[in-house]
């Protein structure tokens, strides 16, 4: 039976990614479609709007009216409207997929809140090789030990909002957490004039805005003679996409929790 799939914030970047993707899969049916309120598109035909011909289906304002119960939400909007989608669908039990980078401590809280009562795939990063990347920092940064210093470098396009990406921050939590000790402690983001020799076990943080790069991450272990570089490189949103749909399909008979694209992938 196929899997019942809600895309809030079709209409952006994202959104018109996973749209593509679930629409071509036979084993997904877009039923609900979102955009914020002040959208010049609400209440137009959602499948003339994504190209898919002969597909009635009204661009809504909110998840109010929509068949949540019944499906599984994928949402990639901004941090604030991803808490409003969680306090419309509180009390419905809707399952959701989250791939929102930059909520706050509060933000996340809420996500963590609203996991007691329906399924929640949270992950910064739905690609395959970039949850791959995700299992071989944490062996390698164990491995290699604080002989070895870690710098962590990200690239994104100009319209990126957030800094440090959310990929990179979770790869230094994992980093930190492979070696026992604690990102936000150990985080240096940016380095600039005399900063003095290197603290041990510091992890540097270090954004690279520009163009239209899709997502380039690169967790570097430099040691005594010898250094290690592992990176990941998106080219096409469509990558994250397909990595959200395969979430919303494993997470359709999922109890209530807050999972990863590791469970979901078997990592």
């Amino acid at each position: 039976m196929a899997v019942n799939i809600i895309i809030a914030g079709v209409l952006g970047r994202m959104g018109r990614e996973i749209a593509a993707v679930a629409l071509a899969d036979p084993d997904t049916r877009l039923v609900g479609c979102t955009e914020a309120p002040s959208h010049e598109a609400i209440g137009k035909n959602a499948g003339a709007l994504l190209g898919a011909a002969g597909m009635e289906l009204e661009l809504r304002p909110s998840m109010e009216a929509l068949p949540v119960e019944n499906s599984v939400i994928i949402n990639f909007t901004s941090p604030d409207a991803t808490c409003d989608l969680l306090r419309q669908i509180s009390g419905r039990g809707a399952n959701v997929v989250i791939g929102t980078t930059g909520l706050s401590a509060e933000q996340v809280a809420l996500v963590n809140d609203y996991a007691r009562e329906g399924a929640v795939v949270f992950s910064p990063n739905m690609g395959l090789g970039m949850n791959l990347l995700f299992h071989l920092t944490h062996v390698v940064a164990s491995r290699l030990g604080e002989a070895f210093d870690i710098e962590i470098i990200e690239a994104h396009h100009r319209h990126k909002k957030d800094a440090p990406s959310g990929t990179a921050k979770r790869l230094g939590e994992i980093a930190a957490g492979a070696r026992h000790r604690s990102y936000d402690r150990d985080a240096q983001h940016g380095r600039q004039g005399a900063t003095g020799e290197r603290p041990r076990g510091e992890i540097g943080m270090h954004a690279v805005r520009g163009g239209d790069i899709v997502g380039d991450h690169t967790v570097l272990f430099a040691g005594p003679g010898e250094r290690l570089e592992l990176k990941h490189s998106a080219q096409s949103r469509a990558t994250f996409a397909r990595g959200a749909v395969t979430a919303a399909k494993w997470l359709q008979s999922r109890s209530p929790g807050i999972y990863s694209m590791q469970d979901v992938l078997g990592l």
